[in-house]
């Protein structure tokens, strides 16, 4: 039940047409941060409510994460706690090769490596592909790509290293150095290698009793173009050998969505999607030129708030999001910086 209550909260890992006015402002200079301070921590508290009858452990959710910086700046290791059962007392080590970031993700608690991601970057320093071999029971890659320093698409890759490839893609428009609205390609595209055609195929998320069964399919290549793929899913086969796989397709989280800006306010720290990506990857995959304002999709949308010092820096900030039928939570993120 836990993964459930966090794929929601991370599909009510990530971003938002009711839109509704606020009293809370911007307040600060257009600035930026100043270039000698930078995050030395933040709390996030995620504060549920639901109008769908679920049994919830727990209707918030607190997280710590103390980022460290190694002599050129660069993130070196975060540390993790939070009241989560599933997600406490780890550490986060960042390790530098040339062009290649591997990431390791550590439990404190029993030292063992639960996690190893490798991060390659380009000419400029950009990401350009990420490689997560430990998510669910597959491996996922993603590849991005820029327009200058903007992201302009991004491709998902899942595997189960054996049987299946499957992969789908969104890009982005953009617009004075703003991303504009994303755009899914709305079908998921799988090949399967090492198994026999005459595959039985059932294709399913439990959680939302979604459920296809193709029987028999005499092909190694197959178009799947879900009811809906920002949910996670699972995909079983069989040959007529009695051959098996099993796949797992993560959550693209929110897609189709579009952005606005606070467009008078220079990007800084502490910016919703800088942010999150910031602590995923040790750097930020998007470069926008001003601070997010909100996040619109079909069935969500999040509204993002923030609290800026007279020094520029970000102190808080709120984002609310509400779904379709008005399920809402609210992720409320105090920083706290450090001169360097």
């Amino acid at each position: 039940m836990r993964k459930y209550i966090l794929f929601l909260i991370a599909g009510l890992i990530t971003f938002g047409t009711l839109i509704s006015s606020s009293c809370k402002k911007v307040i600060h200079s257009n600035a930026p941060t100043p270039n000698n301070v930078r995050l030395l921590s933040y709390t996030k508290i995620t504060t549920l409510t639901t109008n769908v009858p679920i049994s919830l452990p727990s209707a918030k959710i607190t997280e710590s994460f103390r980022f460290y910086y190694d002599d050129i700046n660069r993130v070196r290791q975060i540390i993790y706690t939070g009241n989560d059962s599933f997600e406490i007392n780890k550490r986060i080590d960042f390790t530098y090769f040339s062009d290649t970031t591997v990431k390791s993700i550590t439990d404190i608690l029993t030292g063992m490596v639960v996690e190893r991601d490798t991060f390659i970057r380009n000419a400029d320093g950009y990401i350009t592909t990420a490689y997560f071999p430990g998510i669910g029971k597959s491996g996922i890659r993603y590849n991005f790509d820029y327009y200058g320093k903007l992201l302009t698409r991004v491709k998902a890759t899942a595997t189960d290293w054996n049987h299946i490839t499957m992969n789908s893609q969104v890009t982005y428009t953009s617009v004075n150095g703003d991303l504009l609205k994303q755009y899914p390609e709305g079908k998921l595209n799988t090949e399967f290698s090492n198994l026999t055609p005459g595959l039985d195929i059932d294709w399913l998320n439990s959680w939302m009793g979604l459920y296809t069964h193709i029987e028999d399919l005499e092909t190694s290549e197959y178009t799947f173009q879900p009811y809906n793929y920002k949910i996670p899913f699972d995909l079983y086969v069989q040959d007529t050998l009695q051959d098996t796989a099993h796949l797992t397709y993560p959550s693209w989280g929110w897609v189709g969505e579009s952005y606005h800006f606070y467009t008078e306010d220079a990007i800084r720290t502490g910016d919703y999607m800088q942010l999150e990506s910031f602590t995923r990857y040790g750097d930020n995959i998007f470069r926008n030129n001003h601070l997010v304002e909100s996040i619109s999709a079909t069935d969500k949308n999040a509204y993002i708030h923030y609290l800026i010092d007279a020094q520029s820096k970000i102190t808080q900030m709120t984002v609310d999001v509400k779904d379709s039928v008005l399920n809402k939570y609210t992720l409320t993120y105090d920083l706290q910086y450090e001169e360097y």
